[in-house]
């Protein structure tokens, strides 16, 4: 709570509601510690990458490193697809903390739902938009070589 009370980023999004907040885990207990936070003027998700397998703990530790990667990609991604990419409203590299549109209803995560059977009749399509879209804009067909070498 502090920590959101701190961050211009977050505090402003919240207008400054934080009595209100609801804050529910839905990680799936394997990588990461995943929030929903709902107030009563916004809500986003807050994702933040443990130093090691969450489910096997320090015994299979990890680089922190990858939330770094996830949230400059999640930026760079949306840029191209916004349809398809939340916005990260802040990133704490020191945390290995990004805080994301949350995006309702709540999604399943698409593993899970495809293993229960659901039909997703827009996926082929959606995905295929998305990696097209993604690809050529970040890619040497698009972008200049100074600027692919900025993406790294």
């Amino acid at each position: 709570m502090e920590y959101m009370k701190n961050t211009p980023a977050l505090s402003s999004k919240l207008s400054n509601h934080l009595h209100d907040l609801q804050i529910k885990e839905v990680g799936d207990d394997n990588l990461n510690f995943v929030y929903i936070v709902v107030g009563s003027s916004s809500s986003f998700v807050i994702k933040q990458g443990l130093p090691c397998i969450r489910s096997l703990g320090e015994s299979w530790p990890m680089t922190q490193d990858r939330s770094y990667y996830e949230a400059m990609t999640l930026k760079e991604k949306r840029k191209w697809c916004t349809d398809h990419v939340p916005e990260v409203y802040h990133f704490d590299r020191q945390m290995a903390v990004i805080y994301m549109r949350y995006l309702e209803p709540l999604h399943k995560i698409l593993r899970k739902g495809m293993i229960a059977g659901i039909e997703y009749p827009l996926l082929a399509h959606q995905v295929s938009e998305f990696v097209a879209t993604t690809l050529f804009f970040t890619s040497l067909l698009y972008l200049t070589t100074a600027e692919h070498k900025r993406l790294g």
